[in-house]
């Protein structure tokens, strides 16, 4: 049984479970929640269905793969505790649900995040250093990094829902220190996430080119709904008190699930921009946004004229 529903836990992932919260704009702020929360769970689905059936797996179709399944899974289980919050001031209580359940909530949005920052910081990389990036960067780089993007931030969470008596003990020992751990690399997360974006931004405007790979837009559109639907939810976990602002728990929530609702719409939409016919399939668009073409080519678009040659052999 789920422990949050009944008892005021001290934990950080309680907030929304506090009685007092069954209110109208608590039970609208949900219900908003859950039909973003179901676009973003059919945008996903079609980003992971179009890569799946990809021949040619470049860099970012790993890495888009990779994000659209954390956010489907996030969705879901935002999902899952939205209808629960609907339910329970019309049942006067909620039903159970497993503490795990709590946690890998939190997991599907930490490797969301990361993800979202390992593609601003790798596409960082080669723009500003491109010979470099194509001659010292691993081949499977990308496949590298989100394999230990998923394994140690599952075992992050784990540790931490064990230390604050989510997962096989009531004992909360080492709650501080690990939610204190959490914090700090989600906010150097967001720290490298907004140096990325800026330094993007910064070549876009110093660039001498007047059309960037849609890419480069793609990423800084990404980078840029990270930071600012991604970061409220990270402040209102880490920075709570026993009296939780609900409403504002609410919409931490509704903006983490319109970020992870967004990613496929970017996609969609620069995808359709310069499309060739009226009407196009959504596997054309997203081919279109997503690329099959060669890293090395369009890294070499990105660069200013001149960049390259200075440099030579």
């Amino acid at each position: 049984m789920d422990d949050y529903c009944e008892m005021n836990h001290s934990s950080i992932d309680a907030a929304e479970l506090a009685e007092g919260s069954h209110d109208v704009e608590h039970v609208a702020l949900r219900s908003l929640t859950v039909v973003v929360s179901l676009c973003g769970l059919a945008g996903n689905g079609i980003v992971i269905w179009f890569v799946r059936l990809s021949h040619k797996k470049t860099s970012f179709l790993i890495y888009s793969l990779n994000l659209a399944i954390a956010d489907f899974m996030n969705l879901g289980f935002q999902i899952l505790f939205s209808v629960r919050q609907i339910l329970k001031p019309f049942l006067h209580r909620c039903f159970g649900l497993h503490a795990l359940f709590m946690v890998l909530r939190w997991f599907f949005y930490l490797t969301g995040l990361s993800i979202m920052t390992a593609i601003s910081f790798q596409r960082c990389l080669s723009v500003l250093f491109p010979i470099w990036y194509r001659c010292h960067c691993p081949k499977h780089l990308s496949a590298i990094v989100t394999t230990l993007l998923w394994i140690l931030t599952f075992l992050l969470n784990m540790l931490r829902g064990y230390a604050c008596g989510q997962l096989f003990t009531k004992e909360k020992k080492f709650c501080d220190g690990f939610n204190t751990a959490t914090a700090v690399l989600v906010f150097l997360q967001f720290a490298i996430l907004g140096t990325s974006s800026l330094l993007l931004l910064h070549r876009v405007q110093a660039s001498s080119q007047k059309h960037q790979p849609r890419k480069f837009y793609l990423v800084l559109l990404l980078s840029f709904l990270g930071f600012l639907f991604g970061l409220p939810l990270s402040i209102i976990r880490f920075y709570t008190t026993e009296k939780k602002n609900h409403i504002f728990n609410d919409i931490c929530v509704l903006l983490c699930c319109i970020n992870s609702t967004a990613n496929p719409a970017v996609y969609f939409f620069i995808g359709g921009l310069q499309r060739e016919r009226p009407m196009e399939s959504l596997k054309a668009v997203l081919q279109r946004a997503l690329g099959e073409e060669t890293e090395d080519a369009e890294d070499q678009k990105v660069i200013p004229a001149g960049k390259v040659e200075s440099v030579g052999p």
